[in-house]
């Protein structure tokens, strides 16, 4: 059986994945769409988004990434229902909030977390350049968003890197580590995190200017991105969603406005 390029292995993942088969300015339409969450301030709206983003970033087969990453807004849910009751002890005039209020703004992060991860680590940086400069947006606009966007796939090699560091000398990187060694954590963890974040800002620089990146030419992929079937009913599906997210929220609205992260 001959083996099987990165190129052609990348094209058959994509063709038995839906997600993975999308076209890139799906993707980011998906993405905006799941912005809108912020006028949504309804527990049932917000849940059902978050369960059907979880499904549509699921798909991509990152598990143990999305377990992390909710395990740590689980983390920070928690940390601020302590906070909460806290204030509250120490000052009855301070209100004490319900849990499921308190839960608002993580819900409403932990959309935009499902969406804009798939698009950061499904779309090469060649497509969200020609896709965003199509658009006949700004350079200064574009640029960033598309460097944010490319730097979350690099800051989680960062941090699997300096993990399996850690792991080689010795350390286990995890909260108890943490919160008994600050000193050491900032030696260990958030010291090569930011020289590695200066590191890659140089290397997303230099890869602009290999691709060929100016304002006053026209960009082309080696691959013409097309809308396909797939593209047509993932339109059609987060229509739906956003449809019965916004009936939901007209039924089970509650009086009190859930906070921005």
């Amino acid at each position: 059986m001959p083996v099987l390029s990165e190129t052609e292995e990348q094209t058959a993942r994509a063709a038995s994945n839906p997600v993975l088969a999308l076209d890139v300015r799906s993707r980011m339409f998906i993405t905006l769409l799941a912005s809108l969450v912020v006028f949504f301030s309804s527990e049932v709206s917000l849940l059902f988004v978050t369960a059907v983003s979880t499904i549509y970033a699921l798909a991509i087969g990152r598990w143990r990434l999305l377990g992390i990453c909710y395990l740590a807004v689980i983390v920070m849910w928690l940390i601020s229902i302590g906070f909460v009751y806290l204030l509250h002890a120490v000052s009855a005039t301070f209100p004490l909030s319900s849990l499921t209020k308190i839960l608002i703004p993580f819900l409403r992060s932990l959309i935009m977390l499902n969406t804009v991860l798939v698009l950061a680590l499904t779309s090469r940086v060649q497509t969200l350049l020609s896709a965003l400069k199509a658009l006949r947006l700004p350079m200064w606009l574009y640029i960033p968003a598309v460097v944010v966007i490319r730097f979350i796939p690099d800051f989680i090699n960062d941090i699997r890197q300096i993990h399996e560091t850690m792991r080689t000398r010795g350390y286990a990187l995890n909260p108890l580590f943490l919160l008994c060694h600050p000193i050491l954590t900032v030696r260990l963890l958030i010291a090569p995190m930011l020289f590695r974040a200066l590191r890659s800002a140089d290397e997303l620089a230099i890869a602009a200017e290999l691709k060929g990146l100016r304002n006053d030419r026209t960009m082309t992929t080696y691959k013409p991105d097309t809308f396909g079937r797939y593209d047509t009913i993932a339109l059609l599906v987060v229509t739906a969603v956003i449809i019965v997210a916004t009936v939901l929220e007209t039924i089970f609205k509650t009086t009190a406005e859930g906070g921005m992260m």
